[in-house]
């Protein structure tokens, strides 16, 4: 598989693509606020009415219908910046206050003020370096300021190969990201440092269709070792119960209210390895029908039973732990039928 640079990438007709993110509105079916699951008005009139100022910025933002239209409706005092490589705009924007569009790579471009809101709909799925573009811009966001982009963690992978899905997900987790499984939409309140032990390999612009059914890109990383390791502190007892009133996850002396079962969609296992970074190990993950998840490991008190529990709540034999191979999405446990 040969994988391409961004200046490559770029020339890609996968990426300079002109129907890219061109007739999305700012309301509606097919719109920001319905693919996002927030609407970057309401989400900036709080900050306008305290401060009487606030500022958006737009990453891949294609035509800039929603940014037109937005700045239509929006009150004096906000500043709108819309970021796309392709110079294809509404023509409308030029006549509108407060309104910037620029012509530029998000790999490339940076912004010269802070942003009380940034958004990127279905733009990261033609980026090469995905997670560099999110480390980037969150760190433009103000204090309190809110990011919302979709991120599909399928298009992510080893440079071997292996999916990176589940070790992504775990990293944005622990660096207090969210991630959002059923919109593939990742949130941060407050700008951080997103320092992934990850460093970009190339991308390939032939992987075909994603979930949307259009053809995107997928990136390459490879994982890097970062430092010695510290003196292994045990760590905070964890244990999993799963019984009549849902599931019960304790972290060290902490009580934790159990997930009621309402709360649960469904439950697989599975066998995470990343071989140069020494991991290898069982994870029962838990996803909520909210969106978020919870991730069990097989070091942690009651896991065994745990998944039995689930199989057997869905009628089906538990599974044979010792035979799962690495690199699946896993075995499907319990599945909540709606």
């Amino acid at each position: 598989m040969r994988l391409l640079d961004d200046e490559a990438l770029e020339r890609s007709s996968v990426v300079a693509n002109n129907a890219m993110n061109r007739e999305r509105g700012l309301d509606g079916v097919n719109s920001y606020a319905r693919d996002l699951g927030l609407h970057p008005l309401d989400r900036l009139r709080p900050r306008l009415a305290d401060h009487g100022a606030a500022a958006w910025l737009d990453l891949c933002c294609g035509q800039g219908r929603a940014l037109a239209e937005a700045a239509g409706q929006a009150p004096d005092g906000l500043e709108i910046v819309g970021v796309d490589l392709v110079d294809h705009f509404d023509s409308r924007a030029s006549a509108l206050d407060g309104l910037t569009l620029v012509t530029a790579s998000v790999a490339q471009w940076r912004p010269d003020r802070a942003f009380d809101l940034i958004t990127c709909v279905h733009g990261l799925h033609y980026v090469g370096d995905k997670l560099g573009v999110l480390a980037r811009a969150l760190t433009w966001l103000s204090p309190g300021g809110t990011f919302a982009a979709h991120l599909d963690l399928a298009s992510i992978q080893l440079a071997d190969g292996t999916p990176a899905t589940r070790l992504v997900r775990r990293l944005l987790r622990e660096a207090g990201v969210a991630y959002d499984a059923r919109r593939r939409v990742v949130t941060r309140t407050g700008p951080t440092v997103l320092d992934l032990p990850l460093e970009y390999a190339g991308a390939d612009d032939q992987a075909g269709p994603n979930y949307t059914g259009q053809p995107a890109v997928d990136s390459y990383y490879r994982p890097l070792r970062t430092g010695t390791r510290p003196d292994p502190v045990p760590p905070p007892r964890r244990s999993v119960v799963v019984d009549d009133r849902g599931v019960h996850v304790v972290h060290g002396d902490a009580v934790v209210e159990p997930i009621p079962w309402e709360d649960v969609h469904y439950a697989t296992v599975s066998r995470f390895v990343v071989e140069i970074a020494g991991v290898d190990h069982l994870e029962l993950t838990i996803d909520l029908v909210y969106g978020h998840y919870v991730t069990v490991l097989d070091s942690d008190e009651g896991f065994g039973a745990a998944v039995a529990e689930f199989a057997r709540r869905s009628g089906r034999p538990a599974p044979d732990l010792s035979c799962l191979d690495a690199g699946h999405d896993g075995v499907e446990l319990w599945r909540q039928q709606f």
